[in-house]
């Protein structure tokens, strides 16, 4: 079906003036988190989520398809379960930057430029929830959108120090990129997504009866924790991390909140921590995400739109 009817579901009147435009950019088929932030923003009616990119990310079995195609292959998975068919699912880059010249291409890159040079009015935000490849491939062939962009980048750790972290460093080249560019920049470190903790009880309880995308959504998770014994994000197995999550509440809160800060955009280097950067252009930096604020909202719309039985 299409999403707008999908959405006719919840029954609200709000005001669409205020719509914003969403690219979203997942390693979905990494580990079992993108996919509730995914949904999350596809049942969000203030955002006209133009289309999903497959990111790559860090291989952890073998296989003879790329990492990127994995998430593709999962993205598709994920939007019969919430039986979505007008959101296109895009394949991204399959591989990092290669150097500081490298200008790659793919669905994902060439379907960013255009949307960015696309004429309307409303906000583009970018919300990215893995390597930060795709983007910077973007913005390395068409330098002219970043003043038409923001994205919104889960990764990196806190300032002022940095250091390794798992989104930044599936391309350390592809943040030295964003860092530089024109576009504006929301960055949520690692201690402000490790915060979105959910048990397996509260997602069975909230998400499961959801209709055929919260059953999938919760068989996702059940499955990444019985099969992957050394995953740290599950504790001692009967809790998660939404980690990417934070994306909806940055865009959907108030900007008053006093929950983030600026900083100057630093020089990254190749282990990742952070380097002064005199005239480096002003980033926001989240200190802190609202969690009751974004689960709530994620399972408000999931009964309002996937709960047949509601």
């Amino acid at each position: 079906m299409r999403r707008e009817e999908l959405l006719s579901r919840m029954g609200m009147r709000l005001p669409m003036r205020k719509q914003v435009r969403v690219i979203i950019s997942s390693d979905a088929a990494n580990e079992a988190d993108d996919q509730y932030a995914i949904v999350h923003q596809l049942l969000t009616p203030l955002f006209d989520v133009r289309g999903i990119i497959a990111a790559h990310f860090e291989s952890k079995a073998p296989g003879t398809e790329t990492t990127m195609e994995k998430s593709w292959q999962e993205l598709c998975k994920l939007m019969q379960a919430i039986d979505i068919d007008d959101v296109p699912a895009l394949r991204g880059c399959t591989a990092p930057l290669k150097d500081a010249h490298d200008t790659p291409s793919s669905e994902g890159v060439d379907f960013l430029i255009a949307e960015a040079l696309r004429d309307d009015p409303r906000p583009l935000y970018v919300t990215a929830q893995g390597a930060l490849t795709d983007v910077a491939a973007a913005l390395r062939r068409c330098p002219e959108i970043g003043e038409k962009l923001t994205v919104v980048f889960i990764g990196g750790q806190p300032y002022p120090a940095g250091g390794v972290e798992f989104n930044l460093m599936q391309d350390v080249e592809a943040g030295r990129v964003l860092m530089a560019s024109g576009a504006a920049v929301w960055q949520i470190p690692v201690h402000v997504y490790g915060t979105m903790e959910v048990t397996m009880a509260e997602l069975a309880a909230r998400v499961r009866p959801c209709g055929r995308v919260g059953r999938y959504l919760y068989d996702e998770m059940e499955a990444y924790n019985l099969d992957n014994d050394d995953a740290p994000g599950l504790r001692k197995g009967e809790n998660w991390c939404l980690g990417d999550s934070p994306v909806v509440g940055a865009l959907l809160q108030c900007g008053w909140r006093g929950n983030f800060h600026a900083e100057t955009a630093p020089l990254i280097a190749d282990d990742m921590r952070y380097l002064p950067n005199p005239g480096g252009k002003e980033i926001r930096v989240y200190d802190s995400v609202d969690v009751r604020f974004i689960l709530e909202d994620m399972y408000a719309k999931l009964r309002l739109c996937c709960d047949t039985e509601k």
